[in-house]
């Protein structure tokens, strides 16, 4: 028997095709640049995606989701269930930007999928807690009471998930791997159709309409910008005690969450001082005359190459912005002395910043960061006691220079043996030692201080 495709003498298994009208080698067969439309039925993985391919084409245009409705303080909420393919094709996540700020996700972590695609597939008993979505593209069409339909337009970013995107991303991993992987991994078309009609519960959040409201009835109206403002709000009140979330993400959030006019937070009301501190550290990051640009991680990304941690620059500056005298300083007074103090501390150890060898040195690393910066502190105090400008950097030399002597090298640092608060601390009292070494040999203070 010859086979119909290459030509040769079929000696292996023979393969049906066309009715039965002709026979193929099994090495034709099975070869990937090869399609035979026979092969939908005689493999249950391509039969199963021909058929979802089939039913995506004949989709209607929308979603109907049975909810129910509910209301807390004037916002609208309702209640449902969607099945997991649905939502993959629907959803959009708002990923978190360093430089601009947008956005709120943080990175999806591949460990986690994995662990989720393991439980998903292998659990008997696999549960999932409720999403958390904002409505960007549908309407609800009431029917009685609080029960209605939410019609969700069929397109990408008709919702975006405010909480929940790991669950999302352990599906969104099933799916890819079932349909592009020449390895499945074990997850057969029985496990894959059952996980694409997976009903997950979803709460849903007409964040347009949240905005609105807020807008017509709120005293700050103007600084509620967006829809975006509210889920980043949301994103952080439900999710600020995870793990998961880094503290620099966190940080860069609740400053964000700040700007936005978002109110009643209580993380908010209680650590302003961490907001300002935070615009501080993410301001000296960006601006290009800067010390610090590009070397603060905003969001606390990892493998960024930024060696300052934007909650690590936050947290070591609690002395000075709780310091009642500094904290009567405009935003503007703030970052002039801040940025003078830290561009003194470059100029004087250039190496020590240079990115092909900073790592060589305890300067940028946390326990430098933490000590420089509650020595700020004191450094703000000469200053003011002796009516110099904050940010007079001829006198900021004069008083930061006897640090260029002490030992910042990672191999000879006394630093180096130091961690934790405790180590900052004593890393703090090492360089004040030196600092105060020199008060005694203070030039006459400049003719006009920064404030009267």
């Amino acid at each position: 028997m010859i086979c119909s495709c290459c030509g040769y003498e079929i000696k292996d298994k023979a393969h049906s095709i066309e009715n039965g009208k002709k026979q193929v080698c099994d090495k034709c067969w099975n070869n990937p640049n090869l399609f035979f439309a026979e092969k939908l039925q005689d493999d249950g993985r391509l039969r199963l995606l021909s058929e979802t391919a089939l039913e995506s084409r004949n989709q209607p245009h929308s979603i109907r989701v049975d909810v129910i409705k509910l209301r807390q303080k004037d916002v609208e909420m309702y209640i449902g269930k969607m099945k997991s393919k649905d939502i993959l094709q629907l959803y959009e996540i708002d990923k978190f930007k360093d430089e601009e700020l947008e956005g709120y996700q943080r990175e999806l972590y591949e460990e986690r999928t994995s662990e989720l695609i393991e439980y998903l597939t292998k659990c008997p008993i696999a549960v999932m807690p409720s999403l958390f979505v904002s409505l960007r593209k549908a309407k609800f069409l009431p029917r009685g009471g609080d029960f209605g339909v939410l019609e969700i337009f069929r397109q990408r970013g008709s919702i975006w998930i405010i909480d929940g995107q790991h669950r999302v991303g352990g599906f969104e991993k099933v799916l890819n791997r079932f349909t592009f992987s020449k390895d499945p991994g074990g997850i057969s078309p029985e496990i894959f159709s059952a996980l694409m009609n997976y009903e997950l519960p979803v709460v849903f959040i007409d964040t347009k309409k949240a905005i609105r409201n807020a807008r017509n009835s709120h005293r700050r109206e103007a600084h509620v910008a967006s829809p975006e403002d509210l889920e980043r709000a949301i994103f952080f009140i439900v999710n600020k005690t995870q793990k998961g979330i880094s503290p620099s993400l966190k940080d860069a959030l609740l400053y964000r969450i700040n700007l936005g006019g978002i109110e009643g937070i209580p993380a908010i009301r209680k650590e302003k001082w961490r907001i300002r501190a935070a615009h501080i550290g993410i301001l000296l990051n960006r601006e290009i005359d800067s010390p610090l640009v590009g070397m603060v991680n905003i969001g606390g990304k990892a493998g960024t190459g930024k060696p300052i941690q934007l909650n690590s620059f936050v947290s070591s500056l609690e002395s000075l912005f709780k310091y009642e005298d500094f904290t009567k300083l405009s935003d503007e007074e703030r970052l002039k002395f801040i940025k003078s103090y830290w561009n003194i501390i470059r100029n004087l150890l250039p190496v020590a910043f240079d990115p092909n060898t900073w790592k060589n040195y305890m300067l940028l690393k946390a326990i430098g960061v933490y000590s420089l910066n509650q020595l700020a502190l004191d450094v703000y105090k000469i200053l003011v006691s002796n009516n110099y400008r904050l940010d007079d950097e001829e006198v900021l030399k004069k008083i930061i220079s006897p640090m260029v002597a002490f030992e910042w090298s990672v191999d000879e640092s006394p630093l180096s043996a130091l961690g934790g608060m405790k180590g900052a601390r004593s890393g703090y009292e090492k360089l004040k030692e030196c600092l105060f070494a020199t008060i005694k040999e203070m030039p006459p203070p400049s003719d006009t201080p920064v404030r009267s």
